[in-house]
């Protein structure tokens, strides 16, 4: 039987070892540039939720402005949306053990549930919530998660960036996001009015001012992110849209179709997520730098 002092001694002992063992690791946790490195993961589980949010807002505005197509792949992005959903509760449970959390499990909670509710209603009663409500409904959710990216991007990769890095965080949590948003919303009026055949006054208001927003958020992009590899045939893409949209969807409805229109703006917007990858490699690589040079 070991004595007492003996006993002492291994369990100093093997706390030590324990110490040894998980302090590095809390460090590297916990310090600005572990955190940094964690909201990388998810800033892209943020951005990948937006995408999936703006798919389905497009393909279910234009099924119930009549287009019938768009059913099957609606649902099948429906299920992407959820999953998106489910994959941020490992974000908002690392932040609530954070001071000055960037999103909790409760908004996150809140979330879903409208989202569920939204579903609820195209389910059960298309003809009341309407192309426009639906729209509506769908950009108040991804105005949700866009604000989360910002504070996110904002409160743990800003402090290690600096300043070398500030025009590629902005671009890259705030600018290209908004880019693809004024485009993912044109993608859905767009839709909705090709499914018509008709283009409605509004509509055609609500689209020029898309295109106008959408265009000078492009310039600067390109001011704040010059010769990122992404940017040109994200811009070709985007003139190539913005021209068919004025073009065709404003002048002769009946001549475009809204799957047409639908993957020219589809193949629009995913020029600007490959652009935010390559923004966000780029930044990754500042902030190795900035890592390095403080250790």
């Amino acid at each position: 039987m070991l004595s007492v002092p003996l006993v002492m001694v291994l369990l100093a002992l093997a706390i030590a070892l324990a110490l040894v063992f998980m302090r590095p690791e809390r460090a590297s946790d916990s310090s600005p540039g572990g955190e940094a490195q964690r909201a990388f993961g998810d800033c892209e589980r943020l951005l990948q939720l937006v995408h999936s949010l703006q798919q389905h807002r497009g393909m279910s505005t234009a099924w119930l402005a009549g287009d019938a197509l768009f059913e099957s792949p609606m649902r099948a992005r429906r299920r992407a949306v959820q999953h998106d959903i489910e994959a941020l509760e490992t974000t908002a449970r690392a932040e609530m053990a954070l001071e000055g959390p960037c999103i909790t499990r409760y908004e996150l909670a809140l979330l879903d549930a409208q989202w569920k509710e939204l579903c609820a209603a195209l389910d059960g009663s298309p003809a009341a919530i309407g192309a426009d409500d639906n729209l509506t409904r769908h950009s108040l959710l991804v105005s949700h998660v866009l604000g989360w990216l910002a504070a996110v991007g904002n409160r743990r990769i800003a402090p290690v960036a600096a300043s070398s890095g500030s025009g590629l965080l902005r671009t890259w949590i705030s600018t290209l996001p908004a880019l693809g948003e004024q485009l993912g919303q044109a993608r859905a009026v767009g839709s909705a009015a090709a499914a018509r055949g008709i283009c409605t006054a509004a509509e055609r208001m609500r689209l020029m001012y898309l295109a106008s927003r959408a265009e000078s958020l492009m310039h600067q992009a390109i001011a704040d992110t010059p010769r990122l590899p992404g940017a040109l045939p994200a811009t070709e893409r985007i003139v190539r849209l913005l021209g068919l949209l004025r073009s065709d969807l404003l002048g002769a409805t009946d001549r475009m179709t809204a799957e047409l229109y639908f993957a020219e703006a589809t193949a629009a917007i995913d020029a600007i997520y490959a652009w935010m990858t390559s923004c966000e490699d780029a930044l990754r690589g500042v902030l190795a730098q900035q890592v390095a040079s403080a250790g």
